[in-house]
């Protein structure tokens, strides 16, 4: 698996892009739950949104952004990464 940062202009906020913004969210949510997202997030001046990628390849990657439903207000910038550190950690499982 590979990892990539990926750094998205925020091109146009208007009210259609306001519209699609459920709509985008709901898509990083199950993109999370798969892992192929790690971590996502937006700058308070809504110009940058970042996002955290584990997928097979570059091709993976566009593929998996080219369905974003804010793909026409988003302008990226890639970023390959060697690895990946975060302070959080997720509780163990328990079978109980």
């Amino acid at each position: 698996m590979q990892l990539f940062l990926v750094e998205f202009d925020i091109t146009d906020f208007g009210d259609e892009m306001v519209r699609r913004i459920p709509e985008q969210h709901e898509v990083l949510l199950r993109l999370m739950q798969s892992g192929t997202v790690t971590h996502f997030a937006v700058s308070s001046d809504r110009q940058k949104l970042w996002v955290f990628f584990r997928v097979q390849d570059m091709s993976e990657l566009l593929r998996t952004i080219s369905s974003f439903p804010l793909i026409n207000y988003l302008r990226p910038t890639f970023h390959h990464l060697l690895f990946q550190e975060s302070a959080v950690r997720h509780a163990p499982m328990s079978l109980n």
